[in-house]
């Protein structure tokens, strides 16, 4: 199952160098995600999180990728069967469990315990045929341009689909919490930084001499030429962009947006159309693809 692979990739990714990241340790792939959401409840936190479908099925680098350009039908049976909502529940930032909604071949919840290792999975009761986040998504990126959504139902590829509610996902996550005692089991020894602890950790490793200082070196050859690949020329100050754009993802940043802001305050500037320009190819790793 592609949730084996996730989980795997998971659990031998997070380190220092690689804080909750997209790539396992030897940069292969896994099924990339964004967070949507924190909550704190009683003495643990629970951030929710969305696998999607964009940069994911059309994006050879991705482990559920099917085609350059996905069928409508190819869609459909993506969104509605692959993974689509995972959770971390964390005590003091210390990773305490990861719960899956799986869909396919039946829907059930799949819970890895972190400091154990150990996979345990649940019935689950939830009624509908997508969830929300995923409805939204293929709305918002026109997957298919007569697609609605009206009263609780998508209507996409001359079908329609009952959403189930990210609050209905939420609700049944935290009562699986609170009925497996889940928020008693031992944290593990892995950190979980918030947004904030991440974009710190960026910013002091951008600077000079940092991990992520891919600009110090080439201090007054910034526009030198160099060739990437055959037929691919660019200037060395391009390729540091692009590299720091490509650890951005690989930490773990959610957006592209959140990458140009760290930037920004890095640079003490908005970032001008030519960074941004070289930030997003190595955040989308194009010149890898």
């Amino acid at each position: 199952m592609i949730i084996r692979k996730i989980t795997i990739a998971f659990l031998i990714t997070v380190s220092i160098g690689q804080l909750f990241g997209q790539t396992d340790n030897n940069g292969n792939p896994v099924f990339n995600s964004i967070s949507t959401s924190e909550k704190t409840i009683d003495d643990f936190h629970l951030i929710s999180n969305y696998y999607t479908l964009r940069n994911n099925i059309e994006n050879k680098l991705s482990s559920v990728y099917i085609s350059d350009n996905p069928s409508i039908d190819q869609i459909q049976n993506a969104a509605t069967k692959l993974q689509s909502d995972f959770f971390i529940l964390t005590k003091q930032s210390k990773m305490v469990a990861m719960i899956v909604l799986l869909n396919d071949p039946h829907r059930e919840f799949m819970v890895v315990v972190m400091s154990k290792n150990k996979q345990l999975n649940f019935p689950c009761n939830l009624k509908g045929d997508i969830t929300e986040n995923r409805a939204n998504e293929l709305i918002s990126d026109k997957y298919d341009t007569t697609a609605i959504i009206e009263n609780g139902i998508l209507k996409f590829n001359n079908k329609s689909f009952q959403i189930i509610r990210n609050d209905e996902i939420e609700k049944a996550v935290i009562d699986l919490i609170k009925n497996e005692k889940l928020d008693k089991k031992k944290p593990s020894d892995i950190m979980l930084p918030s947004k904030e602890e991440l974009k710190n950790y960026i910013l002091s490793e951008t600077a000079e001499g940092g991990q992520l200082d891919f600009f110090t070196e080439i201090k007054g050859h910034e526009y030198d030429g160099i060739q990437i690949k055959p037929g691919l020329f660019t200037t060395k100050q391009s390729v540091a962009l692009y590299k720091w754009g490509r650890a951005c993802f690989e930490l773990g940043v959610n957006t592209l947006e959140d990458a140009y802001e760290i930037f920004s305050e890095f640079k003490g500037k908005p970032v001008n159309s030519r960074d941004k320009e070289y930030i997003k190819m190595g955040f989308n790793k194009e010149w890898e693809k």
